[in-house]
């Protein structure tokens, strides 16, 4: 019986603490966070990155419901997107407004900050979540149209559009 209690502690405690955290959102995501974003690609010789840049995201108060976002890429040519943080007061939902008149829904799924779009014919997955205090953030590129087509079509087998994932993203950064 006691060995069962200890399991069930160490399954749902990471639960527990991503619900917590997820709660405190964006309060406990403040910060100025700092690491290295890993660029592979499936047409990449190897298993290692094609591209390792420099990646800082900086996130600030500047209201109750508006915080800053903003993205910056150490590279020849520093690159900062300086995108906002916005609680819509309707729906209650985060959105990142890229101050272009582009905005991107953000739906806390697991202890994630997930948002899905749609670019240039391509799919953008991406997923932020703190783990402790490291914040990770990861990007899956797939075209928007299926590279092939499976299954029969019918009730017991229907058509299944496959989408290769051509391009994953992945950043590990530290607080400063």
């Amino acid at each position: 019986m006691k060995s069962t209690i200890y399991l069930l502690f160490f399954v749902c405690m990471p639960v527990v603490y991503s619900v917590a955290q997820n709660d405190q959102f964006p309060n406990t995501w403040k910060g100025n966070w700092k690491g290295d974003l890993m660029i592979y690609s499936s047409r990449a010789e190897g298993n290692g990155p094609a591209q390792v840049i420099s990646m800082e995201l900086n996130i600030q108060p500047l209201e109750v419901n508006r915080w800053t976002w903003e993205i910056t890429y150490n590279m020849e040519n520093e690159n900062t997107r300086a995108y906002e943080l916005i609680k819509d007061s309707v729906s209650g939902q985060w959105v990142i407004d890229e101050k272009n008149g582009i905005k991107l829904p953000q739906t806390q799924v697991g202890g994630r900050i997930v948002s899905s779009f749609s670019v240039m014919g391509n799919l953008l997955i991406c997923y932020y979540w703190l783990e402790k205090d490291v914040m990770n953030m990861e990007i899956h590129v797939t075209s928007t149209e299926a590279q092939n087509k499976t299954g029969l079509g019918t009730e017991e087998s229907p058509e299944v559009g496959n989408h290769f994932i051509g391009t994953f993203q992945k950043a590990v950064l530290h607080r400063n």
